[in-house]
């Protein structure tokens, strides 16, 4: 006659790896929806951005006084803030506060003084994470 573990104790077992299991996959779930999903913050600054569109109509650089002008038009539908601007350069970035509100339909002419010379490119950045502009 072969020996084996009784039925009582096969139950246990099954049942303890049963709820093992269980406990890995409501951990994974839980850790998965507080990251994965975007918080209401999140969803309603989403929503207020969405048919927001900016464009840059010009730019230009004076050296002399290091000063940096910019024209930029509203072409979207959502009222926006203009918040910064970082110059980039070979070795470092450096970001110019310029907290413009620009209303749907507006152009606006900004001047950002004490630029340094010598930056590759520039993006213009609003309160919209996915709306903004970069130069070239």
């Amino acid at each position: 006659m072969s020996k084996g573990i009784s039925p009582l104790v096969a139950t246990v077992l099954l049942i303890a790896v049963t709820m093992a299991l269980a406990g890995v996959v409501a951990l994974w779930g839980s850790s998965f929806v507080r990251t994965g999903l975007p918080g209401e913050n999140k969803t309603e600054e989403l929503q207020a951005c969405a048919g927001g569109s900016i464009k840059l109509i010009s730019s230009s650089y004076n050296q002399t006084t290091e000063t940096f002008s910019m024209t930029i038009y509203n072409d979207g539908i959502q009222r926006l803030t203009i918040t910064n601007i970082t110059f980039m350069y070979i070795d470092r970035t450096e970001e110019k506060g310029v907290n413009t509100d620009i209303s749907p339909g507006q152009i606006i002419m900004k001047v950002v003084e004490n630029v340094p010379s010598g930056y590759d490119s520039f993006m213009i950045k609003t309160n919209c994470p996915n709306i903004y502009i970069k130069y070239p």
